[in-house]
This record gives C-alpha cells, structure tokens and sequence, in this order.
C-alpha cells in the first residue's frame, strides 16, 4: 500500500531484481492502467487501429510511411500524417497513442 500511494502519481515503480528468488539480471516494473471514459477510436476503426500499428513496428528502424504504403496509397498517407502531425519520416517508436489514433481515422475512413 505504501508503494502505490508513494508512486501513483507517476503510474509505475520499479521493482528490483533483489525482490525475487533467485535474483533475475533484470529489474522489474509495476504499472498502473487506467480504462478511458471515452474510447479513443470507435470500435469500426479498431481493426485498422490494429492493422496500423502492427505495420508500423514490423521492421525495426524503418519508417512509417513507407511501411504503410504497402497498405494505403500515398496520396491517403500524405493526408493521414499531415493530420496527425507526422513528418513522412517518422518511425513507430516517435508516434504517440493519440497521433495513431488521429492516423487511423484519416486513412481509414
């Protein structure tokens, strides 16, 4: 309890190998989620949503857009980024839930 109170605000701790037997070669973490009141997307979009985001980080180091662009043509992608405040030259780790979000409802709608 006093972990949680000590730090909620931030939405995790960390949790150190020394708290396990054996000791891991690696800390651990505890994170708090919290469910939205609104959903970000309606659920017509969740699989593009999905589509989206699973193409953008199927190949490490590479850039989004041209990723996407096996999926949706370029003009629709240009428009999408645009939207969302992406530069073409943007990789997945770079993008935000809230800009995937935006992406999705420009290109797949």
């Amino acid at each position: 309890m006093l972990l949680r109170l000590r730090y909620a605000s931030r939405g995790w701790f960390k949790i150190p190998a020394t708290c396990f037997f054996p000791a891991p070669d690696v800390d651990s973490a505890c994170i708090v989620l919290s469910r939205r009141a609104e959903p970000l997307l309606p659920a017509a979009l969740h699989e593009a949503f999905r589509r989206i985001v699973k193409r953008g980080f199927s190949q490490r180091r590479k850039m989004m857009f041209k990723l996407l662009k096996q999926d949706w043509p370029e003009g629709t992608l240009r428009r999408g980024f645009e939207q969302a405040g992406l530069a073409p030259q943007t990789r997945a780790e770079e993008v935000s839930l809230e800009q995937f979000a935006r992406l999705t409802e420009t290109i797949a709608s």
